[in-house]
């Protein structure tokens, strides 16, 4: 056994190369993220060398087994992956292949089945996307619409599969929801999530002008409470449309292949299913374009929202389903009305990590720390005035369209 290697991991390592090595192979092992890349878990890169030529990458995330800070909450979310990885994403893939779909949703990547023990948290194994030359987006960085369109038709698809399969095998996809538990919306309080977009608005409200911003700040007034009551409320919504959503849509979470010119995003990955949970398909949407839009974006808002719907339309038809059945036009713009406020709670805290220099990365798994994860949003950061000018923009976007008031 590595001496460096969490026991679960050995355990998995173990068992990939009992099952594809026949002798004992040469294994690298290293940091699996830089700061900065992710804040919730930690990670392995495993590079296994057999003396065949076969050589296998993996990127390995795991729960320590000496967690204390949000055990409950973390080990939840790992299960919830876990199952993503073993039981839906199987299913949604085997059903899009009996449907000979054209540019099927594969934008997850491969994940290694492994034994553990009863009592092990299992890691959740996968392909290192980075030996195939997938890469982390710069969070620093404004968007562009090449990303952003990757992005929404991958969405898009994703949810697709969820509606034609609930709509043809709604036992099947019955089953597929039970354990999908939603952990940010169980402990979001716990989490300190509403003390965070409080405090993330009183500072906002300080560094606008009161004289140019006075009618953003007349519109901000409160929001903090208001936005924890609109969590309370949501998160205990149900209705027919709702899907298996994905929950955590930051650009973290996504990693893209470029082309040959290194500009141009080709492919993109998500790679973070710990936050599923059974929701509109909207608040998917809201998560992953309210915190990346910058003003030129919000502008165009409609041509983003319209992109969305006609390729989760055009997908559910591809798949045997009736679009204007299982998740009809009315009701998508219902949902966006209704929904959209999600997006700006998430900003709130999502715009700062990603304008977070190194030095103020956040350890979210530091277990001696007395503070709740979200208190490290309060902080005013180094790229501040970039956060107000986004958060102004995003705050005018959603008074004009009279979001605030759902």
């Amino acid at each position: 056994m590595n001496d460096n290697l969490e026991e679960s991991v050995q355990s998995a390592l173990d068992d990939i190369i009992r099952n594809d090595y026949k002798t004992p192979p040469e294994i690298e092992i290293t940091q699996g993220s830089q700061e900065g890349d992710g804040y919730a878990s930690k990670t392995y890169a495993i590079s296994i060398k057999g003396d065949n030529g076969k050589n296998t990458d993996l990127f390995v995330k795991y729960l320590p087994e000496d967690i204390k800070s949000w055990e409950e909450a973390l080990i939840q979310a790992f299960n919830t992956e876990y199952k993503f990885y073993t039981e839906i994403y199987p299913t949604f893939d085997e059903f899009q292949k009996t449907k000979n779909v054209q540019e099927p949703f594969d934008n997850v990547p491969k994940h290694f089945n492994t034994k553990m023990k009863k009592d092990q948290v299992p890691p959740i194994v996968l392909e290192d996307l980075r030996s195939s030359g997938y890469t982390l987006r710069d969070r620093r960085k404004p968007i562009d619409d090449a990303h952003l369109n990757l992005s929404i038709k991958a969405f898009a698809r994703y949810h697709a599969i969820n509606y034609a399969l609930k709509d043809q095998h709604p036992e099947k996809y019955k089953k597929l929801t039970i354990g999908v538990d939603d952990v940010f919306g169980k402990y979001f309080k716990q989490f300190g999530m509403g003390d965070m977009m409080k405090g993330c608005v009183s500072q906002l409200i300080e560094y606008l002008d009161p004289v140019a911003d006075k009618n953003i700040i007349k519109h901000l007034e409160n929001l903090g409470e208001k936005l924890i009551d609109y969590l309370t409320k949501i998160f205990r919504d149900y209705d027919e449309y709702f899907v298996i959503a994905q929950g955590d849509c930051w650009s973290n979470n996504m990693m893209f292949l470029y082309n040959d010119q290194n500009d141009l995003p080709i492919d993109v990955k998500l790679i973070d299913w710990q936050c599923q949970r059974i929701s509109s398909p909207l608040l998917d949407f809201s998560y992953f374009f309210y915190t990346l839009a910058t003003k030129k974006e919000l502008d165009n808002a409609e041509y983003f929202l319209t992109l969305y719907y006609n390729t989760l339309s055009e997908r559910i038809a591809e798949l045997g389903s009736n679009p204007e059945i299982v998740y009809p036009y009315k009701i998508f713009r219902e949902h966006w009305r209704k929904y959209s406020l999600f997006g700006l709670c998430m900003a709130l805290g999502i715009i700062k990590a990603q304008l977070f220099e190194k030095d103020e990365v956040p350890n979210l798994l530091n277990s001696d720390s007395e503070e709740k994860p979200m208190d490290v949003f309060n902080a005013v950061l180094k790229n501040q005035d970039i956060y107000v000018e986004r958060m102004r923009n995003l705050a005018e976007y959603f008074i004009d369209n009279d979001l605030l008031s759902y």
